[in-house]
Protein backbone atom coordinates (compact mmCIF):
# COMPACT_ATOMS: atom_id res chain seq x y z
CA UNK A 1 0.00 0.00 0.00
CA UNK A 2 1.15 3.59 -0.87
CA UNK A 3 0.59 6.01 1.05
CA UNK A 4 2.42 9.80 1.12
CA UNK A 5 1.93 10.00 5.38
CA UNK A 6 3.32 6.60 5.83
CA UNK A 7 6.08 7.34 2.85
CA UNK A 8 7.16 10.55 5.03
CA UNK A 9 7.15 8.52 8.00
CA UNK A 10 9.00 5.47 6.82
CA UNK A 11 11.38 7.73 5.08
CA UNK A 12 12.14 10.34 7.78
CA UNK A 13 15.52 10.10 8.92
CA UNK A 14 18.10 12.37 11.68
CA UNK A 15 20.07 14.33 9.59
CA UNK A 16 23.61 15.77 10.64
CA UNK A 17 24.72 17.48 7.65
CA UNK A 18 23.15 20.26 5.85
CA UNK A 19 24.12 22.17 2.07
CA UNK A 20 23.21 25.57 4.04
CA UNK A 21 20.69 26.26 1.14
CA UNK A 22 18.04 28.55 1.90
CA UNK A 23 14.73 27.02 2.80
CA UNK A 24 12.16 29.60 0.56
CA UNK A 25 9.92 31.53 2.75
CA UNK A 26 6.77 29.91 1.08
CA UNK A 27 7.63 26.49 2.42
CA UNK A 28 9.16 27.73 5.64
CA UNK A 29 5.43 29.44 6.41
CA UNK A 30 3.33 25.52 5.20
CA UNK A 31 5.72 23.82 7.42
CA UNK A 32 5.29 26.57 10.39
CA UNK A 33 1.77 25.77 9.40
CA UNK A 34 1.58 22.26 10.06
CA UNK A 35 3.39 22.95 13.08
CA UNK A 36 0.61 24.94 14.61
CA UNK A 37 -1.72 21.94 13.01
CA UNK A 38 -0.02 19.84 15.98
CA UNK A 39 -2.48 18.20 18.75
CA UNK A 40 -2.15 19.26 22.29
CA UNK A 41 -3.45 17.87 25.50
CA UNK A 42 -6.94 19.61 26.48
CA UNK A 43 -6.25 21.47 23.07
CA UNK A 44 -4.32 24.20 25.28
CA UNK A 45 -2.22 25.07 22.62
CA UNK A 46 0.85 25.73 24.74
CA UNK A 47 3.39 25.62 22.38
CA UNK A 48 4.99 29.20 19.98
CA UNK A 49 7.11 28.51 16.93
CA UNK A 50 10.18 30.81 16.84
CA UNK A 51 11.35 30.15 12.93
CA UNK A 52 15.30 30.91 13.20
CA UNK A 53 17.05 31.64 9.71
CA UNK A 54 20.15 33.91 10.60
CA UNK A 55 22.69 32.24 10.31
CA UNK A 56 24.89 33.97 12.77
CA UNK A 57 22.70 33.75 14.98
CA UNK A 58 22.06 29.91 14.50
CA UNK A 59 26.07 29.71 14.77
CA UNK A 60 26.07 31.94 17.80
CA UNK A 61 24.18 29.25 19.47
CA UNK A 62 25.48 26.42 17.90
CA UNK A 63 28.80 27.44 19.78
CA UNK A 64 26.75 28.81 23.06
CA UNK A 65 25.70 25.00 23.56
CA UNK A 66 29.30 24.04 22.87
CA UNK A 67 30.68 26.33 25.39
CA UNK A 68 27.94 25.16 27.95
CA UNK A 69 28.84 21.19 28.12
CA UNK A 70 32.98 21.84 27.66
CA UNK A 71 31.96 24.39 31.07
CA UNK A 72 30.72 21.97 32.78
CA UNK A 73 32.90 19.13 31.87
CA UNK A 74 30.23 16.52 30.03
CA UNK A 75 32.93 14.65 28.62
CA UNK A 76 30.56 12.33 27.11
CA UNK A 77 28.81 14.79 25.73
CA UNK A 78 32.02 16.98 24.65
CA UNK A 79 33.29 13.77 22.93
CA UNK A 80 29.95 13.56 20.97
CA UNK A 81 30.32 16.94 20.08
CA UNK A 82 33.80 16.76 18.52
CA UNK A 83 33.49 13.56 16.74
CA UNK A 84 30.70 15.94 14.94
CA UNK A 85 33.14 18.65 14.86
CA UNK A 86 31.37 20.53 17.37
CA UNK A 87 28.05 21.13 15.51
CA UNK A 88 24.44 21.04 16.76
CA UNK A 89 22.73 22.50 14.23
CA UNK A 90 24.71 20.93 11.40
CA UNK A 91 24.97 23.67 9.11
CA UNK A 92 20.91 23.80 8.15
CA UNK A 93 19.35 27.46 7.41
CA UNK A 94 16.37 26.80 9.12
CA UNK A 95 15.68 26.59 13.17
CA UNK A 96 12.00 25.84 14.77
CA UNK A 97 12.63 26.53 18.10
CA UNK A 98 8.99 25.41 20.09
CA UNK A 99 8.99 27.87 23.15
CA UNK A 100 6.67 25.53 25.55
CA UNK A 101 4.32 26.83 28.47
CA UNK A 102 3.63 24.96 31.52
CA UNK A 103 6.76 22.45 31.16
CA UNK A 104 4.19 20.79 27.84
CA UNK A 105 7.13 18.43 27.25
CA UNK A 106 4.90 16.08 25.35
CA UNK A 107 3.15 19.03 23.31
CA UNK A 108 6.48 19.77 22.23
CA UNK A 109 7.33 16.46 21.12
CA UNK A 110 3.93 16.20 19.22
CA UNK A 111 4.83 19.61 17.39
CA UNK A 112 8.14 18.15 16.65
CA UNK A 113 7.00 14.89 15.02
CA UNK A 114 4.34 17.04 13.08
CA UNK A 115 7.17 18.84 12.16
CA UNK A 116 9.33 16.68 10.77
CA UNK A 117 6.95 14.48 8.98
CA UNK A 118 6.27 17.76 7.22
CA UNK A 119 9.74 18.40 6.66
CA UNK A 120 10.20 14.97 5.17
CA UNK A 121 7.26 14.83 2.75
CA UNK A 122 8.70 17.82 0.95
CA UNK A 123 11.62 16.55 0.20
CA UNK A 124 13.86 18.28 3.29
CA UNK A 125 15.74 16.97 5.48
CA UNK A 126 15.33 17.56 9.04
CA UNK A 127 16.86 16.68 12.84
CA UNK A 128 14.91 17.41 16.05
CA UNK A 129 16.98 18.53 18.67
CA UNK A 130 17.25 18.17 22.72
CA UNK A 131 20.85 19.62 23.42
CA UNK A 132 20.10 23.18 23.08
CA UNK A 133 17.91 23.44 25.90
CA UNK A 134 21.22 23.29 28.17
CA UNK A 135 21.57 27.10 27.60
CA UNK A 136 17.61 28.22 28.22
CA UNK A 137 18.03 26.28 31.30
CA UNK A 138 21.50 27.32 32.86
CA UNK A 139 21.03 30.58 35.00
CA UNK A 140 23.99 32.41 33.44
CA UNK A 141 22.76 32.04 29.54
CA UNK A 142 19.10 31.50 29.80
CA UNK A 143 17.58 34.81 29.58
CA UNK A 144 20.04 36.22 26.95
CA UNK A 145 18.95 33.34 25.01
CA UNK A 146 15.47 33.71 25.41
CA UNK A 147 15.41 37.35 25.12
CA UNK A 148 17.37 36.48 21.70
CA UNK A 149 15.19 34.25 20.20
CA UNK A 150 12.03 36.70 21.44
CA UNK A 151 10.51 33.49 23.73
CA UNK A 152 6.97 34.55 24.82
CA UNK A 153 6.78 35.34 28.43
CA UNK A 154 6.59 32.04 31.02
CA UNK A 155 7.79 30.07 27.80
CA UNK A 156 10.99 27.86 28.50
CA UNK A 157 12.90 25.37 25.68
CA UNK A 158 10.72 22.49 24.28
CA UNK A 159 13.00 21.34 21.22
CA UNK A 160 14.27 22.77 18.16
CA UNK A 161 13.63 20.92 14.70
CA UNK A 162 16.17 21.87 12.41
CA UNK A 163 15.54 22.05 8.53
CA UNK A 164 17.32 22.51 5.26
CA UNK A 165 18.59 19.77 2.53
CA UNK A 166 20.77 17.17 3.04
CA UNK A 167 24.01 17.17 2.27
CA UNK A 168 24.72 13.25 3.24
CA UNK A 169 22.71 10.17 2.00
CA UNK A 170 21.31 8.65 4.93
CA UNK A 171 18.41 6.38 5.98
CA UNK A 172 16.07 5.91 8.57
CA UNK A 173 17.10 4.04 11.58
CA UNK A 174 15.68 0.50 11.39
CA UNK A 175 12.33 -0.46 13.25
CA UNK A 176 13.02 -2.89 16.29
CA UNK A 177 9.85 -4.97 15.95
CA UNK A 178 10.95 -6.43 19.24
CA UNK A 179 9.33 -2.90 20.76
CA UNK A 180 5.99 -3.70 19.65
CA UNK A 181 3.54 -5.87 21.74
CA UNK A 182 -0.58 -6.49 21.34
CA UNK A 183 -3.06 -7.27 24.04
CA UNK A 184 -6.37 -8.65 22.41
Amino acid sequence: MSNATFDAIFSRRSCRAYTGKKVDDETVALLAKAALAAPSGNNAQPVNVIVVQNVPLILELEKAVVDYFIKTGNEPIIERLKSRKNKIFYNASTVFFLAVKNKSAADAGIMSAHLAIAATSLGLANIILGLPRMVFEDPDTASYWKEKLAFPEGCDYGLAVAVGYAADEGKPHEIDPEKLSYIK
